[in-house]
């Protein structure tokens, strides 16, 4: 699912823009975005910082897991524009546990190495 559905619905900027709105919450992984990603995997690469292996895939599959959920607030969204808002509606899912997490000293050390603020 890409997020044409929620432009169509008059949101504007990208995934985490879209995901800021409707006030889904990233935790540790606030601010990472798909630059900050690359960073994560040259650490590991690089470094062989298994951590920053680790907080990649959560930054990933925060990313599913959240695309999810914005594909259901979508759909009644634009499903309430019909008469059959009631039948259509779908109850939003509850997030799955996510088994990686973000490393926040590596996510900070990344941050500070880059001269990039708490939040860029």
């Amino acid at each position: 699912m890409g997020l044409s559905h929620l432009a169509s619905l008059g949101f504007k900027g990208g995934l985490k823009n879209c995901e800021k709105h409707l006030g889904l919450d990233r935790e540790e992984l606030e601010g990472v975005d798909g630059f900050f990603a690359v960073l994560l995997w040259y650490d590991f690469y690089n470094k062989g910082n298994r951590k920053a292996l680790e907080t990649l895939i959560a930054y990933n599959m925060t990313d599913v897991v959240n695309l999810e959920y914005l594909m259901v607030i979508a759909f009644n969204l634009k499903a309430a524009t019909t008469p059959f808002t009631d039948a259509l509606r779908i109850a939003p899912p509850s997030p799955p546990e996510i088994p990686f997490k973000a490393d926040t000293e590596t996510v900070n050390r990344l941050r500070r190495k880059a001269g990039f603020g708490r939040h860029w």
